[in-house]
């Protein structure tokens, strides 16, 4: 896929993303401490799964499970060195679940690494990183990259870098806590510049996921409209998780999840899916709520 292709794609219709992957893992089986990414060798039966559902209940896009399989996370999970064989791994269970009907994106998440003046990491190291997670998702077939929960601007537009030499298109999304000030990152990067920032960059599509719930995320999409002229993608939580004995609980319905996301539809989002807590439950929702707005 293009980036021109997928630009004709949004100019058509709102995307369907998937839902949480790694909650949803561990909801059946993935031991908390144990990287995702793993189970692409381990478990590929449980992640195709997993996929699989997300393609039944409606995803026009599915992600891979490669959100940590960057060279320093991979290191951090003790997969040093399998990098490529993580994420050939990840793309070909996605891609046996997705057929041809449903675009598959290539996952990215932070490095763990962290810049100065918290920690040590330079530009460099992290662009290194992202340019050797990104051209094993292009080698191993992945129709776009997903750049997701990026708290730190500077890695945002390292990953963003990395993922446009590769001719794929991108959709690059950070994970914005409500203040009182505004929408703002952990490390101080407001909504508002921060997904300009990526739009002048050349990200085909910017937006926010995780921290925060649907119903609070539909403001966050009210500002990027306001800001950026380029597609707004949104993945809420299903709530704030409630830890319990069994794991954690999230609390918001596919109902009212459904609903939110066509509240950020309306907003101005192209791109709707869910992060963390969502499941099949609640992307099935979403679906039928959006071909019942597009009716309407």
């Amino acid at each position: 896929m293009t980036p021109e292709d997928l630009r004709t794609l949004l100019g058509q219709r709102v995307l369907l993303l998937d839902g949480g992957l790694g909650s949803l893992l561990m909801a059946v089986g993935l031991e908390r401490g144990h990287a995702p990414e793993w189970w692409n060798l381990e478990h590929p039966d449980r992640v195709e799964a997993a996929h699989r559902g997300y393609v039944d209940a409606g995803s026009d896009i599915v992600h891979t499970n490669t959100f940590g399989a960057s060279p320093p996370k991979l290191h951090a999970a003790g997969l040093d060195g399998r990098c490529r064989e993580v994420i050939a791994a990840a793309v070909a269970l996605a891609r046996t679940a997705c057929g041809s009907s449903t675009l598959v994106a290539g996952d990215m998440g932070p490095t763990g690494l962290l810049l100065a003046p918290v920690g040590q990491a330079t530009a460099e190291e992290m662009t290194d990183a992202f340019r050797e997670q990104v051209a094993a998702l292009a080698e191993a077939g992945a129709d776009l990259i997903s750049i997701e929960t990026m708290y730190d601007l500077r890695e945002a537009l390292a990953a963003l870098s990395a993922a446009r030499a590769t001719g794929l298109p991108v959709l690059a999304s950070m994970t914005f806590e409500a203040r009182k000030r505004g929408f703002f990152t952990i490390m101080g990067d407001p909504l508002a510049a921060s997904l300009a920032a990526l739009a002048d960059a050349g990200a085909e599509a910017v937006g926010c996921n995780c921290s925060v719930t649907s119903s609070v995320m539909v403001g966050m999409v009210s500002e990027a409209r306001r800001s950026v002229s380029v597609p707004i993608s949104a993945q809420p939580n299903a709530g704030q998780p409630r830890i319990t004995a069994a794991g954690p609980v999230y609390d918001v319905t596919p109902d009212e999840f459904a609903r939110d996301l066509v509240a950020m539809v309306e907003a101005g989002a192209g791109i709707v899916g869910g992060c963390c807590g969502t499941t099949h439950a609640h992307i099935r929702s979403a679906r039928a709520a959006l071909d019942a707005a597009v009716v309407r």
